[in-house]
């Protein structure tokens, strides 16, 4: 259960998102990419949106309000894409977009209703009146993005004239229209007009925004944009208490580049700052409520959380600009600097001590949500409190936590049961439909004369509908969706029990990476077709490094059915040689033929994938071939969540050459420069600063080597690929950074960063490290994507599920285990490695919600080993600790 989904997350923070938007080749036989098919608008039948009012704010700007909120979607693509909505707005019969630098813009107000017109170069109102039109040409306004939150759309192609009148006033300049020391360590600055850029956001630690008081100059070390205040209003935080007696002067430097209606201020912006104000509150908690589900508690502080002090160890608190947090905590550090007096489990176990082990996480930095171990809850109608030690907060100012106070925890009477229409006990089925369809909504783009690359001019500010045949299988556990169509992908599995997807879709696909060179020479893009667009699931990746020669064009597939089985099988023939790849991809037309087989039981929340290569030749062919999985699970099919970490046996990893940034986050794991790290700290999103590749050490040699995955803290579910990794050594780690995750508007053109992890499995060890395939060889292994729950890490795992077994400093052992085999009888025995005695044993039924706990002790020093068995005695899973 969570505190805050990840749509909802995002849009708490998308008013901050919002304001941050600055916003002849030879044709070869490689397949071009399916072309967008018109979609027929499907909306609800919501009020119909409407224009309420159009008026002139000053020569240069033009607000158009309408009858109720806009949806997300108008208001994320008019900051992504200032230049979109005026394609389709008139001004006197005349479309914005033929004003060179019009923009538009949504307002950020209270009631999200109003897109603002800002007239480029030198084009002016005057006092006379105009007319503005909406004019979606051939296409649907609703399928242009002029929706409401609600769902009512903008009916119909256009819209009639509505009259406004215009103004002279000139618009203003950027200028301060107040400042003022609210309190000790925070000044408020109003502008008179929407500031569109330049005003940073978050940890702030330049110069050009200062406060002068004669010769003292201090900086602020946080910017705060207040929400619904037009783009007008901020606050600055300072490291330490400022002279509320002071003459402070407030100048921000031209090379901020502060840009409102009337332009970008060419000079420095000052205003005097008022004084007064009272002292700087230092952080403390300002309310805590139980979960609905009284799993859980979150506790709210009265200011931005920079560092836990826990144990005597700081624990960073990041956000990223758009204030979303994902860092977390272990039970251990909760309970160094939280007390929980008086609260008690239903068990009367007290809190504090039955907290998960991955115990708590910050949705953002003013927010900490604190959870329970599966199987306790809170007893309904409790009474208890939460108190924070002494000087254990510190937030962004710097300043420390005083107030250690206990803060009652708000407990009702009542709590909901976990709102699943799951049935463990319903009979077991397969259901498959082949003629699906999804929509794939992305850029608009054309491809080039060479019938195979997009270049950066051939892409529109436009997104449209690409309607896509999938074939889509589900059983009582899973529902997933293929598309043969376009890659070869598993496009989502979605775990029924929590209706979660394990994968990430991109909500909006932009194509990236083009090449620069001219057309008809070979390309320096970092993809082999001079470009790439990210969509996501799982797909092959062949026979070339990154993402291949496939990962848009059909395949050839073919269905088996049968009772309680289904299977799809894909295939491809390798006979493409680009003329115009960039230099770097040297295998040519291998001729090695691909099948990729996915396949699904009625019985199992599991999906198969079995690829096989085959060299039909005569000769040795060097090649390379990646599974390309994009992980996100517990989430939404378009969601993230920042809590996310890698869970693998990967104990050290080489970063490629290009991200040297890891040697700041790993200690060595070779010799000096050769690249060799730890694998610590970057198995959490929350340390990805920026994006990079690295690649995971020693799979095919680890006795445990088998499997990795991804799990979400927010509600410890997870993903696993268990795989045979001897035949499949390479692990890629990519991610786009946790702030490049999600702070990007997904309509933002040719930026594709997005809030998931990217790991590849190959046949090689590390991209342009061919394998070879011997003349008549053939390759084959078979992948296994399966659910995880109730676990925070993982030790092993199988095609029959995923444990963690924890041993100690003191000897105490702590054992989990999910199985994949839901409803089946099984035994779960926890031994002590040096001894062979049973430490904990349980039979059980397996059930699709949480794991199963053993525990117990060994010899300080000792190891554990869990292991896994069915009613026959049939060894399904072995975990052990220390390995």
């Amino acid at each position: 259960m969570r505190t805050m989904s990840r749509s909802r997350m995002r849009g708490a923070s998308l008013v901050t998102a919002l304001a941050l938007a600055a916003t002849g080749g030879t044709a070869v036989a490689l397949p071009a990419p399916v072309l967008a098919q018109a979609k027929p608008s499907e909306h609800s039948a919501k009020p119909s949106l409407r224009v309420t009012k159009v008026s002139a704010r000053d020569d240069k700007s033009i607000d158009i309000t309408f009858n109720k909120a806009l949806g997300d979607d108008i208001r994320q693509f008019t900051a992504a894409n200032t230049a979109y909505a005026g394609q389709y707005i008139t001004l006197d019969g005349r479309p914005l977009s033929q004003i060179a630098g019009t923009t538009v813009r949504p307002v950020d107000t209270p009631d999200r209703r109003t897109l603002r017109v800002v007239l480029g170069g030198d084009t002016r109102l005057e006092d006379r009146t105009y007319k503005i039109r909406f004019d979606g040409g051939q296409d649907t306004l609703a399928d242009l993005f002029f929706r409401a939150a609600d769902g009512g759309v903008l009916p119909g192609t256009s819209t009639a004239e509505i009259p406004f009148r215009g103004t002279a006033r000139d618009a203003a300049p950027v200028a301060v229209s107040s400042a003022a020391i609210r309190d000790a360590r925070t000044v408020e600055v109003t502008f008179g007009t929407s500031i569109w850029s330049g005003m940073p956001r978050g940890a702030y630690s330049q110069t050009d925004i200062a406060l002068k008081d004669g010769d003292t100059t201090v900086h602020p070390v946080y910017v705060e944009h207040v929400p619904g205040t037009d783009q007008r209003t901020y606050r600055l935080f300072f490291g330490a208490d400022l002279d509320r007696d002071a003459a402070y002067r407030l100048s921000l430097a031209p090379a901020l580049r502060l840009t409102g209606s009337a332009g970008t201020a060419a000079e420095a912006v000052e205003s005097d700052v008022r004084a007064g104000g009272g002292a700087y509150a230092p952080p403390r908690i300002a309310g805590a409520t139980a979960g609905e589900q009284g799993d859980e508690i979150t506790i709210r502080f009265t200011r931005r959380i920079a560092k836990v002090r826990s144990g005597g160890e700081d624990l960073a608190v990041k956000e990223t600009v758009t204030g979303i947090s994902g860092a977390t905590l272990t039970d251990d550090e909760v309970r160094g600097f939280l007390r929980f007096p008086g609260l008690t489990t239903d068990r009367g176990v007290p809190f504090a001590q039955a907290l998960r082990s991955d115990a708590a996480y910050f949705p953002d930095a003013t927010t900490l949500v604190v959870r329970l171990d599966s199987g306790h809850r809170l007893k309904p109608g409790g009474h208890g409190s939460v108190a924070v030690t002494k000087g254990a907060l510190i937030d962004v100012t710097g300043a420390a936590s005083t107030s250690t106070g206990d803060t009652r925890v708000a407990i009702p009477g009542r709590f909901k049961k976990p709102g699943d229409d799951f049935d463990p006990k319903a009979p077991d089925y397969l259901k498959v439909d082949t003629h699906a369809t999804t929509v794939f909504q992305r850029y608009d783009y054309t491809v080039s004369e060479d019938g195979v690359s997009v270049r950066r001019e051939g892409v529109f500010d436009k997104v449209v509908g690409q309607t896509i045949k999938t074939v889509v299988v589900e059983n009582k556990y899973v529902k997933a969706t293929f598309a043969p169509g376009y890659g070869a992908r598993l496009l989502s599995m979605i775990y029924k029990p929590t209706g979660h997807d394990l994968f990430y879709l991109n909500p909006v696909g932009t194509p990236y990476g083009h090449s620069s060179t001219p057309p008809g020479t070979p390309g320096n893009s970092p993809f082999y077709q001079n470009w790439l667009m990210v969509w996501g699931g799982v797909f092959p990746t062949l026979t070339e490094a990154e993402h291949g020669k496939y990962w848009n064009v059909p395949w050839d597939f073919s269905i088996d059915r049968r009772k309680n089985r289904f299977a799809i099988t894909m295939t491809n023939t390798d006979t493409v040689d680009y003329p115009y790849k960039p230099p770097r991809y040297v295998y040519g037309a291998t001729g090695i033929k691909t099948s990729v087989t996915y396949a699904l039981d009625a019985r199992r929340p599991t999906v198969d994938m079995t690829v096989s290569l085959h060299n039909p030749g005569d000769q040795d062919r060097k090649f390379e071939y990646w599974t390309c999985t994009t992980l996100a699970p517990g989430e939404d099919t378009y969601d993230g969540s920042p809590t996310m970490s890698i869970v693998s046996p990967v104990k050290k990893i080489y970063r490629d050459p290009g991200y040297r940034w890891m040697e700041g986050k790993e200690e060595p794991a070779g010799q000096p420069g050769d690249g060799m790290l730890k694998f610590d700290r970057l198995k959490k999103m929350s340390e990805w600063d920026r994006s990079g590749i690295a690649y995971g050490q020693d799979l095919a040699t680890m006795p445990q080597g088998d499997w990795w995955g991804v799990v979400n803290h927010e509600n410890s579910e997870g993903v696993v690929r268990v795989g045979d990794n001897k035949k499949t050594p390479g692990l890629k780690l990519w991610e786009w950074g946790q702030n490049s995750s999600f702070d990007t508007n997904p309509y933002s053109k040719g930026n594709s960063a997005r809030p998931y992890i990217e790991l590849w499995a190959g046949a090689s060890d590390k991209f342009f490290s061919p394998a070879t395939l011997k003349a008549g060889q053939t390759l084959s292994w078979t992948e296994t994507y399966l659910p995880t729950m109730d676990l925070g890490d993982i030790t092993n795992a199988t095609a029959h599920g995923a444990a963690d077994v924890r041993v100690d400093a003191s000897g105490n052992v702590r054992g989990r285990v999910f199985p994949t085999d839901i409803g089946q009888r099984l035994r779960a025995t926890l031994v002590d490695v040096s001894t062979g005695r049973t430490i904990d044993t349980e039979r059980f039924t397996a059930g699709a919600h949480t794991a199963v706990k053993l525990d117990g002790t060994v010899a300080p020093g000792g190891q554990a080993k869990l292991i896994l068995t069915d009613d026959d005695g049939r060894t399904l899973l072995t975990a052990q600790s220390g390995l």
